[in-house]
């Protein structure tokens, strides 16, 4: 079994997870108040990392224990609605059970694929959502190591 790393709060500095208001409450409305590991994609502005929509991945394959995006839906509103409309994958958000308020080692070997297919991004956004608790856990994992996640600052505007 693979256990995830440390959190990290070392360098390189780790910035604060700017996300819209309205995208919290998207995202507290659909997978806060459902059962654990369901998720969607976090979108926001081409070139920025602020976090401006979300889209909840409603026909992913969940189970108890495992969010699993539906990849051929999301790379097909990526490349013909959002990409053009200048939207961009920021990172994923999903829940997890009880009280796990940290990434997983199958979360992060996932991000670290989509880090190493897309070289633009110096950090992913992996959110954890703790239904019961109607917990948000900003968590970011950097490009130069995607072995590690931080807990980081969530600032709403």
């Amino acid at each position: 079994m693979h256990l995830p790393q440390p959190m990290s709060s070392t360098s390189p500095p780790v910035p604060p997870l700017w996300m819209s208001r309205h995208v919290r409450c998207q995202i507290m409305r659909t997978i806060g108040a459902r059962p654990a590991e369901t998720g969607g994609i976090l979108l926001g502005p081409i070139g920025g990392s602020d976090i401006t929509g979300f889209y909840f991945d409603e026909t992913a394959e969940c189970s108890h224990s495992t969010y699993t995006p539906d990849v051929p839906t999301l790379r097909r509103k990526m490349n013909e609605e959002w990409l053009p409309a200048g939207i961009d994958m920021k990172g994923f958000v999903h829940s997890h059970p009880g009280h796990f308020a940290r990434l997983s080692g199958g979360d992060l070997e996932f991000i670290r694929r989509l880090l190493q297919k897309n070289p633009d991004m110096a950090f992913f956004a992996a959110p954890i959502v703790i239904p019961r608790a109607f917990l948000l856990q900003p968590i970011l994992v950097s490009a130069d190591r995607p072995d590690l996640q931080h807990r980081t600052h969530l600032r709403l505007f």
